[in-house]
């Protein structure tokens, strides 16, 4: 009864990166973790042991391989066997307890994938999300959907390792963000 108050609801299945704000998700959001290899590992080794994260999340393939090869465990990672948009083949499957797959075009968060990630942290079993698609944006997810004191890692093409601690005001900026992509 109540919809014909309503004149023309939206159903959000997806929401599209308006690309006039792209820059936006360039800039850095966190603490950038950069130089040699080496420098980038110590660098993360002083910040997890300091943070002590709750839980650990990777998004993207190189820095979900870099925490593979250093024993570092993830409790969810997303990935889509692409760095830079190049194939980058690796089998991440044996560390991770569930796995998921999802569909997510590049420049698009879908809902199921945004359920899947809320999903996968609430389960807190190691669990690699693989995307057919692309995960560059689902990183706002990560932060929005993972309790505070969580860890959320992604790389910066040729910079280093972005660490975004999950707390009130990350939440609050990932959450800002929202307002530049148009929903369908």
């Amino acid at each position: 009864m109540l919809s014909k108050f309503i004149d023309s609801p939206i159903s959000v299945n997806k929401l599209i990166l308006d690309r006039t704000y792209e820059d936006k998700f360039k800039q850095p959001y966190g603490i950038l973790i950069e130089g040699r290899l080496e420098d980038i590992l110590q660098g993360l080794t002083n910040v997890i042991s300091e943070f002590k994260p709750r839980l650990k999340i990777t998004v993207g393939d190189y820095v979900t391989k870099f925490f593979i090869i250093h024993g570092i465990p993830i409790d969810v990672a997303i990935i889509d066997f692409n760095v830079e948009r190049k194939s980058f083949q690796y089998d991440p499957k044996p560390y991770f307890k569930k796995i998921f797959k999802v569909v997510n075009p590049p420049g698009t968060i879908f809902a199921s994938s945004w359920l899947t990630i809320q999903y996968a942290i609430s389960i807190e079993e190691p669990s690699l999300i693989i995307v057919d698609g692309e995960e560059d944006l689902l990183a706002l997810p990560c932060v929005l959907c993972a309790p505070l004191n969580s860890a959320v890692f992604f790389g910066i093409p040729h910079r280093g390792l972005m660490f975004v601690p999950v707390n009130f005001e990350a939440k609050n900026y990932a959450f800002k963000l929202l307002k530049f992509f148009i929903p369908e």
